[in-house]
């Protein structure tokens, strides 16, 4: 992991951090790679998912983290790591997704798993149900322990089908689209089993729905509110 090659923790100053330093420069260079006018068949889209130890954002810490690159419709990798949050797992959060203490106390950390992360996504279209939550946990943990931030374009499978496709400012629970779309989700409130799960449904909506979105672009503009 590129994360273990430096010991950040014994480091105040992040400016003088040497893989603080290559992080941001790995954020500045795929934030200028980003483009939204590709066909949607050609674009590369990296459906991300965390498990968390609360809903807190200011409080809570990553504990799973995976991501599915999908291109073409098709799902061509995949990344997932378990992180050690370095606190107490809440039993509250533990029913939820029935990650433990035991299960991550001998993972590595945020800073050593993120960096993986970043190189893995790169400056992919980032998709998530609810993805506002994953995104905003993982840019404070990249604040944390980096000081820099991921810039990548975001949909939301949610906003896509409600606003883009029914054309309603209901919301819609990923078990609804599972349902709708009919996906199976193994592995449901873990990072890598609801990455694939939406990754299955996201495909399935953009596919069938080719006719009305052709690029990034028109996929990032469905999601605003419609009038």
């Amino acid at each position: 992991m590129i994360g273990k090659l430096f010991n950040k923790k014994s480091q105040s100053d992040k400016s003088s951090d040497p893989i603080a330093i290559y992080i941001n420069k790995l954020c500045e260079n795929f934030s200028k790679n980003i483009t939204v006018d590709e066909n949607i068949s050609d674009a590369v889209f990296s459906v991300v998912d965390t498990e968390t130890t609360g809903l807190d954002i200011e409080n809570a810490k990553i504990i799973n983290i995976a991501a599915v690159k999908v291109q073409n419709y098709k799902i061509i990798d995949f990344y997932n790591s378990f992180i050690n949050p370095e606190i107490t797992i809440p039993p509250e959060s533990i029913k939820w997704h029935n990650i433990t203490d035991e299960m991550v106390q001998d993972k590595p950390t945020a800073g050593e798993v993120l960096p993986d992360f970043i190189n893995f996504v790169g400056s992919s279209v980032i998709v998530g149900h609810h993805i506002n939550f994953d995104i905003t946990m993982i840019n404070k943990e990249l604040g944390e322990c980096f000081g820099c931030r991921m810039s990548n374009q975001k949909l939301d499978t949610m906003l896509i089908y409600s606003r883009g496709i029914v054309k309603k400012s209901d919301h819609y629970s990923l078990d609804y689209l599972l349902d709708k779309y009919k996906v199976i989700c193994n592995g449901r409130h873990t990072a890598l089993g609801d990455a694939l799960a939406t990754a299955e449904v996201f495909t399935k909506m953009i596919s069938l729905a080719k006719m009305d979105f052709i690029t990034v672009r028109d996929l990032l503009e469905c999601q605003k509110e419609f009038t």
